[in-house]
C-alpha cells in the first residue's frame, strides 16, 4: 500500500510541475523564437565574456610579474570596479519598456553613466526568464 502512495505521490509532483511550466510559459511576455533567441545570445555573451576575461587576466599577471622582477611600476590596465561587477552580476528583472537581454546588456546601454542598472519601476522577475540569472560561466571547469 504504501508503495502505491509513494507513486501517486511522486505523479502528482510531477504533473502539477508541469502544470506550473505550461501556465508559466502561456502568460510569458516574451515568444518561443525570442527566447530561442534569448538563449543563443546569452550562451555567446558568456563565451565572449569568458574569453575577453581571460585574456585580461592573463594580461594584467603578465604585466605583474614582469614590473615584479624588472622592479619596476606596472602600466595602467584598465579593469571594471568592484561596483560595475556588482552591477552586471545582480538578479535579472524583466522589463517590457527597456528589454535587455542580460544585466550586461542593461548596463553598457544605460543612459547615464552614475545610474544604477538594479530594479527599476516597471521591472518583474518572470519565471520562464529563469535562465537568464543562472550563468553556465559559474558552473564552468576552471574558473
Amino acid at each position: 500500500m504504501f508503495p502505491v502512495l509513494g507513486w501517486i505521490l511522486i505523479a502528482a509532483v510531477i504533473i502539477i510541475l508541469l502544470i506550473f511550466t505550461c501556465v508559466s510559459r502561456c502568460l510569458s511576455p516574451v515568444s518561443f523564437l525570442q527566447l530561442k533567441f534569448w538563449k543563443i545570445y546569452l550562451e555567446q555573451e558568456q563565451q565572449i565574456l569568458k574569453s575577453k576575461a581571460t585574456e585580461h587576466a592573463t594580461e594584467l599577471a603578465k604585466e605583474n610579474v614582469k614590473c615584479f622582477f624588472e622592479g619596476s611600476h606596472p602600466k595602467e590596465c584598465n579593469t571594471p570596479s568592484v561596483k560595475e561587477w556588482q552591477q552586471i552580476s545582480s538578479l535579472y528583472t524583466f522589463n517590457q519598456k527597456d528589454p535587455y537581454y542580460s544585466m550586461l546588456h542593461k548596463y553598457v546601454n544605460r543612459k547615464e553613466k552614475t545610474h544604477s542598472i538594479r530594479s527599476t519601476e516597471g521591472d518583474t522577475v518572470i519565471p520562464v526568464l529563469g535562465f537568464v540569472d543562472s550563468s553556465s560561466i559559474n558552473s564552468t571547469p576552471g574558473l
